[in-house]
C-alpha cells in the first residue's frame, strides 16, 4: 500500500486544529503520514501537536521558529516520505472519510504526476458548503499526453493557483518546486512552476476539502505589501513560462492571465491606489488576450485596448467603491 503524505502548517490554530487532523485520522484508507508543522505557535497549537502525536503513530510533528507558510510547507516537503503529497491548511478540513482512498483510487488508474481536485468554501456561520467546482466529469482515462490534459485543464478552467487542491508525486519535489518564503499569493508562482514540472495532469471532481471563510484571514485585509507580492509572483510567472517547451507556453499564458485578472480585484479593493504595482503589470497586459473562455477576462482585455491598463484599473476601483457604499 502506498505511503501517502499529509502536510498540514500550524500556526495559531487551536480553535480549528483538531476537526483538521481528525479529518485526515478518520480516512478510510489508512497508510498516510501526518506532518503537523508547528510554525512558532504561541497559543494551545503546540501541545495540540504534541497530544495528537501520543495517541497516534500516523503523526509527525515538526516545532520550529515562525518562518511562514511558505517556509512551513518546505519543512513538510522535506519530511514528507510518502509516494504522493496532499497539502491541508490547517484551519481547513475534509469532510469525506474516503477522500484519499478516491484520490489514489483514481492516480493509480492514470498515474500522473498531479491529479487535481475541487474543493468548496465552508462558512461556519451558516453550516454552508459551496463547492467551487461541481458536477463535472473528470478527465477522460484516455488523455494521456501532457498537451491534451493542459487543453482539457485550461478549456475548462480547471487549474488553479491553490496547493491544496493537489496530490503530487513525491519525486517531482526538487528545490526549484519549494515554496518562495517571505511573501504572499505564493500558490500563484508555485503552481507555475507545478506545471512546468509535471509530465502528467489528471482532474477529478471531488468535493471534500472544505476551504474555511474567515473574515480575519489574510485575504481578508489588503494591504500594498499583499499588492506587491501579487504583481512580484505574477511577474515570476512569465520567468518560469520563459523557459516552458513552446508548444506549452499558451496553457501557461492562460493560467497566467487569470492571476494577472485577479490584481485587478486586489488592487481594488487595496487601503490605497497601487500605482508601483499598476506600473510594474502594464507592460504584461498582452496575456490578457488568452482569456479561454472567460468573459471577465474578456472583458478587461477589451478594456485595455479602448481605454488603457492604468484607466482599467482605476475604473474598477471606483466601482468596488461605488458598491461598497450601497451596501
Amino acid at each position: 500500500m502506498l505511503v501517502i503524505s499529509v502536510i498540514i502548517p500550524v500556526y495559531n490554530v487551536e480553535r480549528y486544529l483538531l476537526e483538521c487532523i481528525d479529518s485526515v485520522l478518520s480516512q478510510s484508507y489508512k497508510n498516510i503520514e501526518i506532518i503537523l508543522v508547528d510554525d512558532g505557535s504561541t497559543d494551545s497549537s503546540s501541545l495540540i501537536c504534541d497530544q495528537i502525536k501520543e495517541k497516534s503513530d500516523k503523526v509527525v510533528v515538526i516545532h520550529k521558529q515562525n518562518g511562514g507558510l511558505s517556509d512551513a510547507r518546505n519543512a513538510g516537503i522535506q519530511a514528507a516520505t510518502g509516494e504522493y503529497v496532499l497539502f491541508l491548511d490547517s484551519d481547513d478540513f475534509w469532510d469525506d472519510k474516503n477522500a484519499v482512498f478516491n484520490l489514489l483510487n483514481r492516480v493509480t488508474k492514470t498515474q500522473a504526476d498531479v491529479l487535481n481536485f475541487s474543493y468548496k468554501k465552508y462558512y461556519a456561520d451558516t453550516n454552508k458548503k459551496v463547492p467551487y467546482f461541481s458536477g463535472l466529469d473528470p478527465m477522460p482515462e484516455g488523455v494521456n499526453t501532457l498537451y491534451d490534459q493542459l487543453s482539457f485543464l485550461t478549456e475548462k478552467g480547471l487549474y488553479i493557483a491553490s496547493a491544496c487542491n493537489k496530490m503530487i508525486r513525491r519525486s517531482i519535489f526538487s528545490k526549484d518546486l519549494f515554496f518562495r518564503e517571505g511573501t504572499f499569493s505564493e500558490d500563484i508562482e508555485w503552481c507555475a512552476k507545478l506545471m512546468a514540472t509535471a509530465k502528467s495532469m489528471d482532474f477529478i471532481c471531488e468535493n471534500f476539502y472544505c476551504y474555511r471563510q474567515r473574515e480575519s484571514s489574510i485575504s481578508h485585509t489588503i494591504n500594498t505589501k499583499k499588492c506587491e507580492d501579487l504583481c512580484n509572483n505574477i511577474v515570476r510567472c512569465f520567468r518560469v513560462a520563459a523557459d516552458v517547451d513552446n508548444n506549452l507556453k499558451k496553457f501557461m499564458y492562460s493560467y497566467i492571465s487569470y492571476q494577472y485578472g485577479t490584481f485587478f480585484v486586489v488592487q481594488a479593493l487595496a487601503e490605497s491606489f497601487q500605482k508601483k504595482s499598476i506600473s510594474k503589470l502594464e507592460d504584461y497586459k498582452w496575456v490578457l488576450k488568452y482569456y479561454g473562455h472567460n468573459k471577465k477576462l474578456m472583458f478587461l482585455y477589451l478594456g485595455c485596448k479602448l481605454i488603457g491598463y492604468k484607466n482599467i484599473c482605476v475604473f474598477v476601483r471606483k466601482g468596488y467603491r461605488l458598491l461598497a457604499k450601497r451596501k
